[in-house]
C-alpha cells in the first residue's frame, strides 16, 4: 500500500481525482442525516477510487518491469 500511495503522489492527475472523488461524495452526502454520511460516502468514493488505484497499480508494476528489463540487458 505505501507503493500504491507514493506512485499515486507521483502523478498530480491521480492525486487531483482521488481528492475530487473525496469531495463529491462529501458534497452529495451532506443533505443527509449525520448517521449516512459515513456508509454512503464511503459507497460513493468506493467505485472511481477503486478504478483509479488499479490505474496506479498497473503503471507501478509497468515501471517495476522496465527497471528489471534495464537492469537484465548487458
Amino acid at each position: 500500500m505505501p507503493a500504491l500511495l507514493r506512485e499515486a503522489l507521483h502523478s498530480p492527475r491521480e492525486l487531483a481525482l482521488i481528492v475530487g472523488v473525496l469531495l463529491v461524495a462529501m458534497l452529495v452526502t451532506a443533505p443527509l442525516p449525520t448517521y449516512l454520511w459515513g456508509p454512503a460516502a464511503l459507497l460513493l468514493a468506493a467505485v472511481p477510487g477503486t478504478r483509479i488505484m488499479t490505474r496506479v497499480r498497473r503503471r507501478a508494476e509497468d515501471r517495476v518491469r522496465r527497471q528489471e528489463k534495464l537492469k537484465d540487458e548487458p
